[in-house]
């Protein structure tokens, strides 16, 4: 019997509504039917089934977290990416996977001590017309040249410094020393719709209104000032900017993360005898003003990254 190899691995080149995304990680693509009708017994012993609402969704991992913003608010288009073929020539060895109208509905960026800062980020399909299927939301070609390589600004492997506090009327910080770990989450609210003759979700809207904003801090900073730990000091504080500093590979600038509107919710005392030091975790969210209100877009941004 001849041998058989139609393996396919390393997803890379992703662009994703217009926007380039280097550092390719991971791409992961669900499609099935979001409602599965099934009878009743009555006098079957396996049910009789029915399937309706097709669906395409999926999650991206990349190195380029820097994108993270851009990505939340870019125009809906085309999800591009490429995988290599197993055992055959670059000229022809790769697959192009092309998804149509994601929708991306929640991102995170991960940034950690030890390694490059990763971005992840969520998107549901939107079906063009009433007849389009999975097929058409979801199409591939093979055989295709090697894709055209995009750089990643990666970095995020060493958190230089971070503040929390403001800067107007006067400068008042909270310096956090030692910072080893830095999440932040922006999720919008997802609404979708499939009816009348529709195969698939006609309607896909993810809200800016009622977006969620949350993240953590973890750092090593045991400072006590007034008999009051960092981590205290920062739960204690009023509502304001959390600022941090990121160093980025290959020489390339430093990335300066700003996000407004923070305030701690809790924080987490974590001593083990295993563990080289004590570490400090401190859960924040955003939340909004009504003089000066924070959007993703405009003079008053949620995160900016620079």
């Amino acid at each position: 019997m001849a041998t058989v190899n139609n393996r396919v691995a390393l997803p890379q080149a992703i662009v994703i509504n217009g926007i380039d995304t280097g550092g390719a990680m991971t791409a992961r693509i669900q499609a099935g039917y979001d409602t599965i009708h099934r009878s009743a017994p009555d006098g079957l012993e396996v049910p009789l089934k029915d399937r309706e609402v097709e669906f395409v969704r999926g999650t991206i991992t990349t190195q380029d977290w820097s994108q993270a913003v851009a990505l939340l608010t870019g125009t809906v288009g085309t999800y591009v990416f490429y995988e290599r073929k197993s055992g055959v020539a670059a000229a022809t060895g790769y697959v192009q996977h092309t998804i149509t109208n994601p929708v991306i509905h929640r991102m995170n960026i991960s940034l950690s001590q030890g390694g490059y800062g990763t971005i992840t980020f969520d998107f549901e399909c939107m079906a063009a017309d009433d007849t389009k299927a999975i097929a058409d939301m979801w199409g591939l070609v093979d055989s295709q040249a090697a894709p055209t390589y995009i750089v990643a600004a990666r970095g995020g492997f060493r958190i230089e410094s971070a503040k929390h506090g403001t800067e107007t009327p006067t400068p008042v910080w909270q310096t956090i020393y030692h910072v080893t770990r830095f999440d932040f989450t922006l999720t919008l609210p997802l609404v979708k719709a499939c009816n009348d003759v529709d195969v698939g979700y006609t309607c896909v809207d993810a809200r800016l209104d009622g977006l969620t904003a949350t993240g953590s801090i973890t750092f090593q900073d045991a400072a006590i000032t007034g008999a009051v730990l960092v981590a205290q000091a920062l739960i204690a504080a009023a509502r304001n900017s959390l600022v941090i500093v990121v160093r980025q590979g290959q020489a390339g600038a430093d990335k300066t993360i700003t996000i407004l509107g923070v305030d701690f919710n809790s924080i987490e005392n974590a001593s083990d005898v295993n563990a080289d030091f004590t570490e400090y975790t401190a859960e924040f969210e955003v939340s909004n003003d009504t003089t000066t209100q924070l959007t993703l877009a405009g003079d008053n941004k949620i995160i900016a990254i620079a």
